[in-house]
């Protein structure tokens, strides 16, 4: 009986996020640290481990597309981060999934196109993520994808 009790004060110090804390969840976060410290190789890695475990009907699965896409870009290789692009644009599609992901993900897809010099079809991808609600910092990065496609003056710094 002591112990039992023991158990329930010591899970009831434990704070409520620690205890529902998802894998998946973290892994994302440490994806998005490597990436922070340009370590693109541990990045796939991890996101190559994180797929493993997601069911096909997960919408994280969007999710990890968009950040598989994101690395590519980053290391400057066009053809995979479109094709991780398309791939999560499918899923979310398929998975009926919206908001800030699907918005990033369509602004990737506009920034591989750009370096592909094809700016007419990235105005379509960058107007798209526009349609989704992203975070200021996004927002503001496709706005001036845009303003620069159709030749406006860049913004003052905000």
């Amino acid at each position: 009986m002591r112990i039992v009790f023991a158990l329930c004060l010591l899970l009831a110090a434990i704070p409520a996020d620690a205890r529902r804390a998802d894998p998946v969840e973290n892994a994302f976060a440490r994806v998005d640290r490597l990436i922070e410290k340009e370590d693109y190789t541990r990045a796939r890695d991890e996101l190559d481990e994180l797929q493993a475990g997601l069911k096909a009907e997960d919408p994280r699965q969007v999710r990890y597309h968009e950040r598989t896409g994101a690395v590519w870009l980053r290391e400057g290789d066009i053809p995979q981060a479109r094709a991780s692009f398309a791939a999560a644009l499918k899923a979310a599609q398929r998975l009926k999934v919206t908001g800030d992901i699907v918005g990033k993900a369509y602004a990737g897809m506009g920034l591989c196109l750009r370096g592909e010099s094809n700016d007419r079809y990235a105005l379509r991808f960058f107007r798209k993520a526009l349609e989704h609600k992203l975070d200021e910092g996004t927002r503001m990065f496709v706005d001036d994808q845009i303003r620069e496609i159709e030749g406006a003056p860049p913004l003052p710094a905000r």
